[in-house]
């Protein structure tokens, strides 16, 4: 048991360590490569950060452990939104833009309602996976044709030119890397990544096997709130610095991520028959949540520290609940 709550442990510290690495290193990258600034944030910090979840879920399904994925997947989107988002509303109103509200949490409402209408025969079969990251390819497509036309470039500018909003220092590298270096920085994040992934499920799956505790549930509190410690810790910095897009852009970027990458990744990888319990419960709650988000986000246009009281006492009892019905 001690082995096993070690192994937990030095597992979320070492995932969020790469994985604030791998967006560092991949980052820098990029800006060599010449990819703008929009792809930057959308493909490396919403991978970056969604990387956790989708290295613990690929090492899950080629353990067999398919509903420990599952679980991840699911129980960090209720965290996202629950703990992430409500935490950094707690702390700072965050206002919303009028896309945001409109068109990008929206999206996420999509992305959901088509997870849950693939897995509602109690299959995520390899040829549900590979859908889900058709439609992720897709987003991820569509996202960069619109910000050429939607000027992705001057919001970033906008923020630049504002020192008390964003603290460009936190974003900058001290020393500048080569290409080659680069690359075998990012590389070496990447593996970090999956033996940080390795040790969080071994350790997940005996506490599990120990308690009796089903897989599922462990991978929607444990492993969910682990792998989610690198947006929580990102939020709430930035919401102190008043950076309100980073915040609520990552959220919907990780979620999308999460719902068809690492969903359709666990599919992709080796077919899952879907515990029921997640079909009745934990799917209608993730899209709760996030219809929740789309209301909150439409009333005033912002997200208020009443409303981030609101999802915050909102996850603590889904938390609750959870650990209840595992403990009787």
């Amino acid at each position: 048991m001690l082995l096993a709550i070690g192994l937990i442990i030095a597992g979320f510290f070492l995932l969020m360590w790469s994985a604030d690495l791998l967006v560092d290193n991949a980052t820098e990258l990029a800006s060599q490569l010449g990819i703008s600034t929009f792809l930057i944030g959308i493909v490396v910090v919403g991978f970056g950060t969604s990387a956790p979840e989708m290295f613990v879920s690929a090492v899950s399904a080629l353990q067999n452990k398919g509903n420990l994925a599952l679980g991840n997947a699911l129980g960090s989107n209720i965290t996202n939104i629950g703990l992430v988002l409500g935490s950094a509303a707690l702390l700072r109103a965050l206002p919303v833009t009028k896309t945001t509200a409109r068109i990008d949490i929206p999206i996420v409402i999509l992305a959901g309602a088509v997870a849950i209408y693939v897995v509602s025969d109690g299959l995520l079969s390899n040829g549900d996976g590979l859908f889900l990251l058709a439609l992720l390819v897709t987003y991820l497509v569509w996202s960069a044709m619109h910000s050429e036309g939607a000027g992705g470039e001057p919001q970033i500018e906008q923020l630049a030119t504002d020192p008390h909003e964003l603290d460009l220092s936190s974003l900058s590298h001290p020393r500048a890397k080569s290409t080659p270096a680069a690359i075998a920085w990012t590389i070496g994040s990447i593996v970090l990544l999956m033996l940080a992934s390795q040790m969080l499920v071994k350790g997940a799956v005996t506490i599990a096997t120990m308690l009796g505790v089903g897989e599922l549930v462990i991978g929607l509190t444990i492993v969910a709130i682990g792998t989610s410690l690198p947006e929580l810790a990102a939020a709430i910095a930035a919401a102190r610095k008043g950076a309100h897009d980073m915040i609520i852009g990552n959220i919907i970027g990780s979620n999308v991520f999460n719902t068809l990458g690492v969903l359709g990744l666990t599919g992709a990888i080796r077919a899952t028959e879907i515990d029921t319990s997640a079909l009745g419960r934990d799917f209608p709650i993730m899209f709760i949540f996030t219809v929740a988000m789309f209301i909150f986000a439409n009333t005033k246009g912002n997200f208020s520290r009443r409303e981030g009281a609101t999802m915050l006492i909102g996850y603590a009892a889904y938390i609750c609940y959870l650990t209840y019905g595992a403990l009787t």
